[in-house]
């Protein structure tokens, strides 16, 4: 580190609003094609929307009673007039709160069993309320949730469809990725796998969907008694189509239904290379603590991922802007800095595998989207190096998790497989 330490500034901060996501055509086509095979007499949209899957559904099935659900009060007229130029289509619609714990009377007077279902549900965390709890007991998923105030409604919709499916009705539904990959969420991937045959899991890319980066998955999931031991899992890219079949253990499954995390874990397995866990070397894996709205309170920058630059991944900086002296770190046991000889990696964001670099002179305080890596120095450059790698950075994009903006969590860190 005696070469000149490139100097960071501070840059502006910007935020990105959320919102519905909806489906594209080819992508509620292609959620259609993994339910090959079916022939279903009765069809159902749950939060039709625009009716894209529905849509999708009717050129694949031909001659189907189709039933669609949504609260927006023009999604009737709407899909009416959609469907009515289609031959031989029976199209029936109910204008119902998709979450309501009374739709499974409103369906039944409409028809007497659903043998498929099709859904793309909002990729939100709604208000908890009393109906909700009878929708994810009836599914069997009431004793493996979070926070029941921290709920996402693609959980709640999924669960919903299978309440009101018949027996071995098949569901082609997509999710987010906090369901497939976040830890809060293995228990109830643990449920799921043992109720329920998941037939398919299809790791999406990004800008699947309109206005949004959202990361995806399209679960196709049989509802009978056979549920499967190893699970099939793909990935579809834009640019190179249909992955081949991964085949995962259901153990391995509930950790993740991700493609590229298994995909990249078995290449990891079978490397020839010995390896340690970053956290058997590290001295201390730490995340900064201060939030944006306290940043605010400071006279002086502090370090945010929004500093680190993808251009200088691993180089080690001069961070002098970013906090006075070490003073912070004696005086406030609050505040997180960084020293020279650390390591800065992004815990949050959308390339967060690129966003890493070592502290070349300076004492950052450092918000808590910066994980702060100190390792012995013998280990500083060796420890930099690897994780900047192709290779390190496809172990670190395939264990991060996260809806729009990535996550990276600690306990994965610490299993970064070091070479020695």
């Amino acid at each position: 580190m005696t070469q000149i330490a490139p100097a960071i500034v501070k840059r502006n901060e910007g935020s990105d609003s959320l919102g519905r996501y909806y489906t594209k055509t080819d992508i509620g086509g292609l959620l259609i094609d993994q339910m090959a095979g079916l022939s279903p007499n009765r069809v159902l949209d749950l939060g039709a929307g625009a009716g894209t899957l529905s849509r999708a559904a009717l050129q694949r099935w031909k001659n189907i009673e189709l039933l669609t659900v949504d609260v927006d009060t023009a999604a009737r007229t709407h899909l009416r007039k959609l469907f009515k130029s289609t031959h031989g289509v029976k199209h029936s619609h109910i204008h119902a709160d998709a979450l309501s714990d009374r739709l499974p009377k409103l369906i039944s007077a409409r028809a007497n069993s659903i043998d498929a279902a099709v859904c793309n549900p909002p990729f939100i965390i709604p208000k908890w309320r009393k109906g909700f709890a009878q929708i994810v007991e009836d599914a069997g998923f009431s004793g493996c949730l979070p926070v029941l105030s921290e709920v996402d409604a693609a959980l709640l919709f999924l669960a919903q469809n299978l309440r009101l499916m018949s027996a071995n009705a098949t569901l082609g539904i997509i999710v987010p990725d906090s369901l497939i990959s976040a830890s809060k969420y293995r228990l109830f991937r643990q449920e799921l796998l043992q109720r329920y045959a998941i037939r398919k899991a299809i790791r999406l890319p990004r800008h699947s969907f309109q206005g949004t980066d959202a990361q995806a998955y399209i679960l196709v999931i049989s509802k009978d008694s056979a549920a499967t031991q190893q699970i099939p899992l793909q990935k579809f890219d834009v640019g190179s189509d249909m992955s081949s079949e991964l085949l995962v253990d259901v153990d391995a499954a509930i950790d993740r239904l991700d493609f590229d995390y298994h995909a990249h874990r078995g290449k990891t397995r079978s490397s020839k290379k010995s390896h340690i866990t970053l956290g058997s070397i590290a001295l201390d894996i730490k995340r900064g603590s201060l939030t944006s709205s306290e940043t605010r309170a400071f006279n002086f920058p502090v370090f945010h991922t929004t500093d680190m630059p993808v251009d200088l991944a691993g180089e080690w900086c001069d961070l002098r802007q970013f906090g006075k002296s070490q003073y912070h770190a004696s005086t406030d046991r609050h505040i997180v800095c960084a020293e020279p000889g650390d390591i800065l990696l992004a815990r949050v964001g959308r390339n967060l595998e690129h966003k890493v670099l070592g502290v070349a002179s300076g004492y950052p305080v450092l918000t808590d989207c910066v994980y702060r890596i100190r390792v012995p120095e013998k280990a500083q450059q060796k420890i930099l190096k690897q994780l900047i790698s192709s290779d390190g950075q496809a172990w670190l994009a395939s264990r991060c998790y996260g809806v729009s903006a990535k996550q990276l969590s600690k306990a994965d860190l610490l299993t970064f497989p070091v070479s020695v």
